[in-house]
């Protein structure tokens, strides 16, 4: 059995957050079946896919086990939904996830013939810069980012493949070239 599930920590993939279109397109394009599944946070900011609720509910459903995996990131709640996974596994779909290194770690546990892809920033100077540029957000929290990123890049070894963020559409392509590549030896 091919492998269906798709592990990238992908903080540093894209930190505009523009290239869910573009990555889109390009898997469409390659005629795949393949979901991007975000994680359900408390986050104020919204993104497409994404699922927003309030602290108690988020509690409740990772004391009924709805997660695969759960974390708190950067202040934020995170969980990815298991039925999400599930049902779209059933249906034969390529299940790639948008999860930080921790949750990364715990849906290994639970799909350990799942691809893990860690993505990476040049340098911790370039993510500053990413950052800072797209003006979102306080010289504080880009530090809190900054500083996560540290720690968080020290995991990388953990994962069977890295890819450096150099531009979007090169980290795209490496992206979908690893899917491929696992999914057709």
């Amino acid at each position: 059995m091919n492998n269906q599930v798709v592990v990238a920590v992908s903080g540093y993939f894209d930190p505009l957050h523009v290239g869910h279109v573009e990555f889109f397109q390009l898997a469409k394009d390659l005629g795949s079946k393949l979901i991007v599944i975000v994680n359900n946070n408390q986050q104020a900011e919204m993104k497409k896919g994404s699922f927003f609720m309030d602290e108690k509910e988020f509690n409740d459903n990772i004391a009924a086990n709805e997660y695969i995996e759960h974390a708190v990131v950067h202040g934020n709640l995170y969980g990815t939904p298991r039925s999400q996974i599930d049902n779209y596994l059933a249906e034969d779909y390529k299940v790639l996830l948008e999860i930080d290194w921790q949750g990364a770690v715990s849906v290994l546990e639970q799909y350990p013939n799942a691809t893990s892809i860690f993505i990476s920033p040049p340098s911790i100077e370039e993510l500053r810069t990413r950052l800072e540029n797209r003006g979102l957000d306080s010289q504080e929290v880009i530090e809190k980012r900054v500083e996560g990123a540290k720690l968080e890049m020290e995991k990388a070894a953990q994962f069977r493949h890295q890819i450096t963020n150099i531009s979007l559409d090169i980290a795209t392509k490496n992206l979908l070239n690893i899917i491929f590549r696992e999914n057709h030896g």
